[in-house]
Formats: C-alpha cells, sequence, structure tokens
C-alpha cells in the first residue's frame, strides 16, 4: 500500500458525504439499504490503516500535527468567502456547522418559517396537518412534517445561498397526502423561463411542463411519474431573484396511511400558493 492507497483507506472511514437535495425521507430509506454494503467496504479499509498506522507511529510522535494533516488531507484555506472555512475534504460550511444544515440560528429559523407558511396554506385549503411518523420499517419511525434548511451545493456563489425545505403530511378523511415546498435565495444558475426553471426541480429534467399565468405573472406547472417522485408542482421565480417550488402528492411515501383519492390542490391553487409573498421568508 503506497501513501496515496493510505489516504484514500483513511478518507473512506473518517469521510461523511453531506446530504442529498432531494428528499431527506427517501434517501433515507435508500441509504439504509446500501449500508449493509458500505459497512463491509470501510471495514476493510480500517484494517489497512490499523496495519500501516504501525509505521507512522514514530512519525507522529515526532511531528503530530504533521502527521496527521497527511492522514486527513488537510492543507491551508483556500476559503474566498468569509465565514465559510475550508474543510478537511474542500467543502466549506459555515462557522459551526459540520455540514451544509444549519441546527439553529436564522436559517435554521427561516427554515421553521417555511414550514409555518405550508401548513397554513394546507390547513386554509381544509387540511389536517398532524404531527405524523413513517410506518415503513426503512424510515425508522422519522418524522414526516419537518423542515430544513441547508446551504447550496452550487459552486464559487458569493454571498452564500441557502435552500429551504418544508415537507407536510395533509389528511382529510383518514387519508393522507403530501405537501411540500422548496424556496432557495438568489442563485446565479436559476433561469427565468418558468419551465426551465421547473425542471431544475430535485434534477428532474424528464418532467412534463406547461406555462400557467396566475396572479399576473406565470409559473411553470410540472408533473413527473419517476419512481419516488411521482407529484405535481409549481415553480415561480419572484422579481427579487428568490425561487419557490410548491409540490403536492395525493400519498405520501414510505407513511403506510392510504392516499387520498386525488391531488390536495386543484393545479390552479397550487399556482396560487407558489406566487403567495410568505413563501418568500420576508425576503
Amino acid at each position: 500500500m503506497n501513501e496515496q492507497d493510505l489516504k484514500r483507506a483513511f478518507q473512506d472511514v473518517v469521510a461523511s458525504s453531506p446530504p442529498p437535495s432531494m428528499d431527506p425521507g427517501v434517501a433515507l430509506g435508500r441509504a439504509h439499504k446500501a449500508r449493509a454494503k458500505r459497512r463491509a467496504s470501510i471495514t476493510g479499509a480500517v484494517v489497512a490503516v490499523l496495519v500501516v498506522g504501525v509505521g507512522l507511529g514514530s512519525a507522529f510522535a515526532l511531528n503530530p500535527q504533521g502527521t496527521t494533516n497527511y492522514l486527513v488531507g488537510a492543507g491551508q484555506s483556500s476559503s474566498s468567502n468569509p465565514g465559510m472555512p475550508d474543510t478537511q475534504w474542500g467543502e466549506k460550511w459555515p462557522v459551526g456547522q459540520s455540514d451544509r444544515t444549519a441546527t439553529n440560528g436564522p436559517q435554521a429559523e427561516r427554515g421553521v418559517l417555511l414550514l409555518n407558511a405550508l401548513i397554513a396554506s394546507a390547513q386554509a385549503g381544509g387540511f389536517e396537518t398532524p404531527k405524523l411518523k413513517y410506518q415503513a420499517p426503512e424510515y425508522q419511525n422519522g418524522e414526516m412534517q419537518r423542515t430544513q434548511a441547508q446551504i447550496s451545493t452550487d459552486k464559487g456563489q458569493t454571498p452564500e445561498v441557502w435552500v429551504y425545505t418544508a415537507h407536510v403530511p395533509v389528511r382529510k378523511n383518514g387519508k393522507v397526502g403530501m405537501m411540500l415546498a422548496e424556496v432557495s435565495m438568489p442563485k446565479p444558475s436559476d433561469p427565468v423561463e418558468p419551465c426551465a426553471l421547473a425542471k431544475r426541480f430535485w434534477g428532474m429534467s424528464k418532467a412534463t411542463c406547461k406555462l400557467r399565468e396566475v396572479n399576473g405573472v406565470q409559473v411553470g406547472d410540472a408533473s413527473s411519474q419517476e419512481e419516488g417522485r411521482v407529484m405535481q408542482w409549481m415553480s415561480y421565480k419572484a422579481p427579487n431573484g428568490w425561487t419557490v417550488n410548491i409540490a403536492q402528492n395525493a400519498s405520501y411515501e414510505g407513511s403506510g396511511y392510504p392516499g387520498l383519492d386525488g391531488n390536495p390542490f386543484l393545479a390552479s391553487e397550487l399556482a396560487t400558493m407558489a406566487t403567495d409573498a410568505k413563501f418568500l421568508l420576508g425576503s
């Protein structure tokens, strides 16, 4: 094993990939299925590191910092964004965070604001918004009503761009559907044309889309039948550059509850919701 092999082996043991931008619940289920396979490769990496580690012991005693930098690949910071230091793998997280998800502070509070806005819209449409838990075993009894604030993974953005997501189970007559909102600060890469914008949502470039006019503006009226992504959504880019995606589904994947007889809202109602100023989170 040469130096590069050792470095890659150690990285496999300690590295932690950031969560994907798609539905965290869906991603969680898929992650559980892959965990057993990943554990086997990590175990092999640990053995390799321990064997070579004997030879590194004396080097660490002479120069602990230098040996640590070698193992984790740390180098001089090249961050161009104030308050966004480089991590050991070259990603940039906000100060005080170990990944791109904010768990407290103003960005996390905006995530809660988005969740409350989506709940308010669902309740105005006559739905209950209970705090249900997933029933499917692979979701490990996780919360179906949730929110998240994450820094965008788009490279080279200054200042930092935050994306907020909220999921809400909506219930009527014992049947449960899903509402989802994703709101983003302005991104230079976001197209202006509504359908082009809609097809960037969750990377669903194969979605069908048509223009829909509501309140004097146009939104992208899109839908997808991809596995795990069956839904309808409206995409809107506000004059200030913020983008809003409001999605719905007659069922909630992994919930274990019977689905609604149809989508919670009419297309016109969903489009009106997407243009509601409250989803711009006080921008």
